[in-house]
């Protein structure tokens, strides 16, 4: 059994208004934990975000590709639900799942360049068809592939070069010991990076980390 993780990039000519408008937002830590193709050709979806969650409602409640959506938290951090017309990447994405016997590692990540970073997990061979086929309006970049192993190492395969870089460093310096033995600026003296960088860097790996736990009850 293997992953491939690849990254889905609509071109001018397939991003939708409704993403568009969004994505001028700059929500931070994007992520899709759970999406359905709908038999009326509408798209449910479950995400994850950071940011203006009031201009984010006003957008959502004037596109006229959105039928329902509802929000939970605020700029600090948000879950939302959203039933919308589906656009061509999404629609790629969810017929090629129904059709292919590989299956999507959730959640779905948006990547700070407007990508949608996917991992699919299979035998080797269905990746090639399913992959191959690049539709008009999408542009697929593999990012890597290995043996998939349901374990912490897989989590780490799912962060940037520069994440690994940056969470390596955090470690070797003591930044997740309690105390807390090192400081944003000694990780970004370590890794040649400014300190607001690596701030952000540590963010999205433990956003990545944690979404990728499944915690079925907290007793009090």
């Amino acid at each position: 059994m293997r992953y491939v993780i690849a990254v889905a990039y609509p071109k001018e000519a397939g991003i939708n208004q409704l993403d568009r408008r969004i994505n001028e937002l700059g929500l931070e830590y994007r992520a899709i934990h759970r999406m359905e193709l709908l038999a009326d050709n509408t798209v449910a979806m479950f995400a994850e975000g950071r940011g203006d969650v009031e201009e984010l409602r006003r957008i959502l409640s004037e596109s006229p590709a959105v039928s329902e959506f509802s929000i939970t938290g605020d700029d600090t951090g948000f879950f939302s639900y959203t039933c919308y017309t589906a656009d061509d990447l999404t629609r790629m994405l969810m017929e090629n799942r129904r059709e292919s016997s590989y299956l999507i590692d959730m959640p779905i990540e948006y990547t700070d360049d407007g990508g949608l970073r996917v991992t699919y997990i299979g035998a080797e061979a269905v990746f090639t068809d399913a992959l191959a086929d690049q539709p008009e309006g999408v542009r697929i970049e593999i990012e890597r592939t290995g043996p998939y192993t349901p374990s912490p190492r897989h989590v780490i395969s799912r962060l940037t070069e520069r994440q690994r870089e940056v969470l390596e460093a955090a470690v070797y310096l003591g930044y997740y010991q309690e105390p807390r033995e090192a400081t944003h600026n000694e990780v970004a003296a370590a890794t040649g990076l400014s300190e607001s960088t690596v701030g952000e860097h540590l963010r999205k790996i433990e956003a990545t980390v944690f979404s990728s736990l499944h915690i079925d009850a907290i007793d009090h």
